[in-house]
């Protein structure tokens, strides 16, 4: 019975992360001559990053590095820490579509660009008490800018080089996360050391046993294993637009990436001492007995059998959860085209010359570089949550296709808080609502003319609940509201600087799924 429940719980998994990967690889394919971004600033590296993580991550800064699921429903998927995943006690589904706003601005004009684009894809489901599993997909980086600049030749006239580039990574996701030590307090209960323990109504010492187990059993690891696919194309172009003798050139290279990249992740999670009535916190243990009512809310009796159940009620405290993420330094197997030609331009058309270099399917690789980070997380049951990290990444190490990139290592600081004014029930839509406010600030790779790009963003967000409740009207599923703000680069040395309005639409839902129910 046993074998048949969990092979018919592992074939509904497997057909669910098939059906996910296949919608969003049809969501995600792209077509590179549409551009996912306008940054001129995704001329470089491997372009803007998106730091996408789930609906409650985008709406606090975009971090999450120690947020965690807790017993509270809905849960949402935290993708920016593998062992979150562990928290998971229901099938969690997460879609998110975004709309970018950019305005770019120099000394001699500005231009206003909108995109919109789905900003993830993920399911997120408990393999069983002590695993964790999510399967997704995400953008990784985006590449879409056009710019040129003119000179002038001796003897040839004036010329204009004109830089382009579109495309985009994209990465599909598979996490797993366990907590190797969740078995330790339940093997304690059921041991005889506990037995002779409990006989000889040694209190102190279970107490000491049973707090050292529980906190090895809330400790939580998780990978992240990630397969990055994706084209970029970049072009350059001469034109010389004053001369009937010369000929324009134009050099594209198309890279495209297929390989697997890796994260790990590390979670520890506990809460404060729970506050007791201060007029019967001093009672000893051998004369208090406690029953466990509903939740983490308990009635304390004296065993001379006088009821101190309205006075003696124990609530819990709050949650910290302390984070890490990690990742070594990878090479990614890449290959690319080179094409360059010499043209000339004939109103829309492009006649050409000849083709002066044309070497297809040169396979290299591409550095990616050591990255770390570390955040912690305060929650207090519904009511609030608090959290904040940082990030770092060694981009001086980083070479593309062999070449170095002169880039700057990159930080990132979020900080993130969400307040829930009253506990979920039927009848209290605002009240019942998450709102969530966050800000980041990042220090970007690009260091240009002896500025190194920061960007700043302020997050604001909602999450309203759906009709649809449990039978305690608790709402399962969201739909949440995300707003960004901010800006990044700066009009000074000759640079542009980017004002962005983020708007993300986002569908949470929590379910009970691969369950086989039985008949009496």
């Amino acid at each position: 019975m046993w074998s048949t429940a969990l092979s018919f719980k592992l074939k509904s998994i497997v057909v669910a992360a098939v059906f996910l990967t296949c919608v969003s690889g049809s969501l995600f394919a792209q077509n590179p001559s549409v551009l996912s971004t306008v940054s001129p600033y995704s001329r470089y590296g491997l372009g803007d990053f998106q730091f996408n993580g789930g609906l409650i991550n985008t709406a606090m800064g975009g971090g999450g590095i120690a947020l965690q699921n807790d017993s509270l429903i809905p849960q949402y998927i935290n993708l920016q820490n593998p062992a979150s995943i562990t928290a998971h006690a229901l099938v969690n589904y997460e879609i998110g579509i975004t709309s970018n706003t950019v305005q770019l601005q120099n000394s001699t004009g500005t231009g206003v660009f909108n995109r919109t684009m789905l900003s993830h894809f993920a399911l997120a489901f408990p393999v069983n008490k002590y695993w964790g599993a999510a399967v997704g997909l995400v953008p990784y980086s985006t590449v879409g800018y056009n710019l040129s600049s003119q000179d002038s030749i001796n003897n040839i006239g004036s010329v204009t080089y004109k830089y382009e580039g579109s495309g985009g990574i994209s990465q599909v996701f598979m996490m797993h996360a366990i907590r190797p030590f969740g078995w330790m307090p339940r093997k304690f209960l059921l041991s005889s050391d506990y037995d002779a323990l409990r006989a000889a109504n040694d209190t102190s010492a279970i107490k000491s046993k049973m707090k050292f187990r529980t906190h090895m059993s809330n400790i939580s690891i998780g990978v992240n294993v990630s397969y990055l696919f994706g084209s970029l194309i970049n072009i350059r172009r001469d034109v010389f637009p004053d001369s009937l003798q010369t000929w324009n050139t134009k050099i594209t290279k198309y890279t495209t990436f297929r390989d697997v990249y890796a994260t790990a992740g590390l979670q520890y999670s506990f809460r404060f001492p729970r506050s007791l009535n201060p007029e019967y916190i001093a009672l000893p243990d051998s004369i208090v007995t406690n029953t466990k009512v509903f939740g983490n809310k308990y009635y304390f009796k004296r065993n001379q059998g006088i009821d101190t159940a309205k006075l003696f009620i124990r609530k819990p405290g709050a949650r910290i959860t302390f984070g890490a993420v990690f990742a070594a330094p990878m090479d990614i197997n890449v290959s690319y085209d080179l094409l360059a030609t010499t043209y000339k331009q004939i109103g829309t058309i492009e006649q050409v010359k000849d083709t002066v270099v044309s070497n297809l399917g040169i396979p290299s690789r591409v550095s990616l570089p050591m990255m770390g980070g570390f955040g912690f997380a305060i929650k207090k049951d519904h009511k609030w949550l608090f959290q904040a990290d940082y990030t770092m990444q060694m981009w001086e190490n980083f070479t593309y296709l062999g070449n170095t990139a002169s880039l700057k290592n990159s930080q990132r600081v979020t900080a993130g808080f969400q307040l829930q004014p009253r506990v979920a029930g039927r009848g209290n839509l605002l009240g019942a609502t998450q709102y969530r406010l966050g800000v980041r600030w990042y220090q970007t790779y690009l260091e240009i003319n002896n500025t190194q790009l920061t960007e700043m963003a302020v997050n604001y967000g909602m999450a309203f609940p759906l009709p649809y409740r449990t039978r305690l009207g608790e709402p399962i599923s969201r739909v949440s509201l995300n707003i960004e703000a901010g800006q990044r680069g700066t009009m000074d040395n000759g640079l542009i600087k980017e004002s962005f309005l983020r708007v993300t639409v986002g569908l949470t839902i929590n379910d009970r799924w691969f369950m086989r129910y039985k008949l009496d």
